[in-house]
């Protein structure tokens, strides 16, 4: 059996991965300085049993431990890795194992604004043929967002419109590339239906089983350096 040599641990978060008795210790924190892109997902080489992973210009330092987990389990893959989070969706063009380009959109955080006091009107399953209509109608003019979004009310057409929208109008980001979906926000379905709705190659992941394979892709940079 092989015995995790690691500790790591995502500031702000309860709990830690890892062996609590390892003596190489990782943390992951947004209050560490962003670095300038274009950059490796992985840190430069760090001395002592102490590694930090800080932001990626402004890719936090948890979807950056999530991204580095997908590289390190396809370290030659590259494409438009989309990072779906609580606040905000990164667009992460990679490219020879460095993030090339990064945009990011606030579509998660207006969701959860405009859906406040709606919690209870996502209605029964037989909405969910308008809701495909919602998300068609945004892929294809994202120009129109707010004109659509001023006719809905309900929480699943509103994630579903700017999800829509945000893919629609990221068109020229995921053009003729593979893409993979990373992320637990809320919105995550809603991105998966768009992509596939755009008919973009889109792999889907577990984003807690990437956060594993971040802290190992780390433990393995300190211990066998490149």
């Amino acid at each position: 059996m092989t015995t995790t040599t690691w500790n790591g641990r995502i500031a702000g978060s309860p709990g830690s991965w890892g062996s609590a008795e390892a003596p190489l210790r990782i943390l992951v924190d947004d209050a560490l300085t962003p670095l300038p892109m274009p950059a490796e997902l992985l840190p430069p080489e760090t001395a002592g049993d102490h590694i930090a992973l800080g932001p990626l210009g402004a890719l936090g330092a948890q979807a950056r431990l999530a991204l580095l987990g997908f590289q390190h389990l396809n370290p030659h893959w590259d494409g438009i890795a989309i990072h779906c989070g609580a606040a905000a969706t990164h667009w992460a063009t990679l490219s020879a194992r460095e993030v090339i380009h990064l945009t990011t959109s606030a579509a998660p955080a207006l969701a959860l604004a405009l859906s406040q006091g709606e919690a209870g009107a996502s209605g029964p399953d037989e909405q969910a043929g308008d809701t495909r209509k919602v998300l068609d109608a945004a892929l294809d003019r994202p120009e129109k967002l707010l004109t659509l979004l001023g006719d809905l009310t309900r929480p699943a057409q509103i994630r579903a419109a700017l999800a829509g929208a945000d893919v629609g109008a990221s068109r020229t980001l995921w053009l003729g590339q593979q893409a993979v979906l990373i992320g637990d926000g809320p919105l995550v379905g809603d991105y998966a239906r768009a992509l596939q709705a755009a008919h973009v190659p889109v792999i889907l992941t577990d984003h807690t089983a990437l956060l594993q394979k971040g802290f190992e892709a780390l433990a393995t940079r300190f211990t066998q350096p490149d």
